[in-house]
């Protein structure tokens, strides 16, 4: 029953960022989306008062190294794009520095992220870090169909 509430208040929250437009979509709905999933982390991980405090603050931190490093990773494949139009030796050795400046910001990120999980034990028990892992997949999953089968639109199939 909680499944489908959920998918309908989805589905919902969705269609009104439709109506709203592309333009507002991205912070008014993102924080709408982000919300939904601190309630249902919430629910999912039976978080007390203080337990929640802890772990939104920990999982804040986490997302803004993220977000600063996802930056960064950016602006490497900006500067290997940039290269790629601008010059005819594409077998340089620049090219390859950039190349791997590029992948060490992923290993970053994933290291990041194995800190973050490693970091909850003393807040959340193991039972609750691994309900943690299937939530965050799951969740992503499903705003993945949603917003898929929302672009698809009525008439296309």
């Amino acid at each position: 029953m909680k499944t489908h509430i959920t998918i309908l208040f989805l589905i919902l929250l969705t269609i009104s960022v439709n109506a709203q437009g592309r333009r507002n979509m991205h912070g008014n709905a993102r924080g709408k989306i982000e919300e939904l999933e601190k309630i249902k982390l919430i629910e999912t991980l039976k978080m007390d008062e203080q337990t929640t405090l802890k772990f939104f603050a920990r999982r804040t931190e986490f997302q803004n190294k993220v977000k600063e490093l996802s930056k960064k990773s950016d602006d490497e494949l900006d500067k290997i794009s940039n290269y790629i139009e601008k010059n005819s030796d594409k077998n340089s050795i620049e090219m390859k520095k950039m190349i791997n400046d590029y992948l060490s910001y992923s290993e970053m990120i994933a290291k990041e992220k194995t800190n973050f999980i490693n970091s909850l034990n003393d807040i959340l028990t193991y039972e609750q870090i691994s309900k943690l892992l299937i939530f965050e997949k799951k969740f992503r999953e499903e705003i993945r169909k949603l917003l898929f089968r929302q672009g698809k639109g009525p008439d296309r199939n």
